[in-house]
C-alpha cells in the first residue's frame, strides 16, 4: 500500500491532494514497524471469540503495556484501542463528556459538526452519547460562521 502511495506521489497525485478514503489516517500515521506484528501469523490471527483461558499471554502483554503506559504518562488508566484518528475522536469526546458530568453538566452533550466533516466524527460523537448538531457549510468547505451563532443560541 505504501508503494502504490508512493507511486502516486510521484505522479503528482498524493492523499492531500486527492480524495482521502475512511481508513487513510491509519495508514498515514502508522510506521511501517509498528504494522510488521499484523503479518505474524502466530500473533495477529487470534479469534475474535477464543476462550479466555487460551489467550493469556495476550491479556498479559496488553495489561502490561497499559501498566507501563500509565507509569510513564501518570493517567488513571491507558485504553488499548487501535491507532486510529476515530479512537482519538472517542478518546477526546468522552473525556469532555466525562468532565462536564464530574461538574454536574452532564447535560452539556451537544456536538457542533459541519456538514463538511469526515464520516467519523459525528458517528464517534454519537456512540459517545451525544446529540449532532450539523452545521452547513459554503461551496469550499467553509462553516457559515451566521449559522453556529444561531444553533449556539
Amino acid at each position: 500500500m505504501m508503494r502504490y502511495i508512493q507511486r502516486l506521489c510521484d505522479k503528482d497525485v498524493s492523499l492531500c491532494h486527492s480524495m482521502i478514503p475512511l481508513g487513510s489516517c491509519t495508514m498515514k500515521l502508522n510506521s511501517a514497524i509498528c504494522m510488521i506484528p499484523v503479518t505474524f501469523y502466530g500473533f495477529a490471527n487470534l479469534h475474535p471469540f477464543v476462550p479466555a483461558d487460551q489467550s493469556q499471554g495476550y491479556l498479559t502483554m496488553f495489561n502490561e503495556i497499559e501498566d507501563n503506559l500509565v507509569a510513564v504518562t501518570q493517567y488513571d488508566h491507558i485504553s488499548s484501542q487501535p491507532h486510529s484518528g476515530a479512537t482519538g475522536e472517542y478518546a477526546g469526546l468522552m473525556a469532555i463528556k466525562k468532565y462536564h458530568e464530574s461538574r454536574g453538566e452532564g447535560h452539556r452533550n451537544i456536538c457542533i459538526c459541519p456538514t463538511s466533516a469526515h464520516g467519523t466524527n459525528p458517528a464517534t460523537a454519537v456512540i459517545c452519547g451525544m446529540k449532532i448538531i450539523p452545521i452547513g457549510c459554503d461551496e469550499n468547505g467553509n462553516i457559515i460562521v451566521s449559522e453556529v451563532e444561531e444553533k449556539c443560541k
